[in-house]
């Protein structure tokens, strides 16, 4: 009888540390989701969400400057790692300088010509130490009496799909630009969720465990004899 009294005791003692052993691990198994998604997330190449002027835009007053905005941190390697030509459609040159590079955005000076399509094509080092490089279009249109620069033969400052001055920390093999991908919030969306279900899981397990058995009917007949 002594050893069926002890019993329940023991098992309100060993369900409470049960119970902080299994919260423990689920815990630990969403931290390690949780932690995995913002890598996930920082893996891709920089791309390109913005620019003036927009690509396939028309612009219509005079251009000082190309303005490229990409999605993550350019890197600076040397002062040069970052080229942007501006070209007519004889193949002229455009860029009056070379481009400067701040945080996420990339520019270049420049001075059109005549009314037509201008090419921009860019080169830059991307947030994980890889070369990217692309290009896009948009039409000019200026006032008329606006003065038309002559441009030049050649680039002043380096070419695209040439190594940088500097190498970067990794290789820098040119790549194209991925379009905007949503790969990086897939993976966050699927570490979130990873832990939701884990802090799900843990919580259930705590009920289960923690709950008390109602006495059964013959327990109680046999200690009160």
């Amino acid at each position: 009888m002594a050893g069926s009294a002890l019993a329940p005791q023991q098992d309100r003692h060993v369900r409470p540390r049960a119970a902080r052993w299994f919260a423990a691990v689920a815990f630990a198994l969403t931290a390690g989701a949780l932690s995995l998604a913002p890598a996930m997330s920082a893996s891709a190449h920089d791309f390109l969400i913005g620019s003036s002027p927009a690509a396939d835009s028309v612009q219509s007053t005079p251009l000082h400057e190309v303005t490229l905005t990409f999605n993550d941190v350019v890197l600076n390697i040397g002062g040069s790692s970052s080229i942007v030509q501006v070209t007519g459609a004889s193949g002229a040159h455009f860029e009056t300088g070379c481009a400067t590079t701040l945080d996420r955005t990339v520019s270049v000076p420049v001075a059109l010509g005549r009314s037509g399509t201008y090419a921009v094509t860019y080169q830059i080092v991307s947030a994980d130490g890889h070369t990217v490089s692309d290009k896009f279009s948009f039409d000019y249109e200026p006032p008329a009496g606006t003065n038309a620069a002559t441009g030049s033969a050649a680039s002043r400052c380096g070419r695209v799909g040439a190594a940088t001055s500097t190498p970067a920390p990794t290789a820098l093999a040119p790549t194209p630009t991925p379009a905007p991908s949503t790969s990086g919030d897939v993976g966050l969306v699927i570490g979130l969720a990873a832990g939701i279900v884990g802090l799900a899981v843990a919580a259930v397990i705590v009920i289960a465990v923690t709950r008390k058995k109602p006495a059964s009917p013959t327990g109680e007949s046999t200690k009160s004899q």
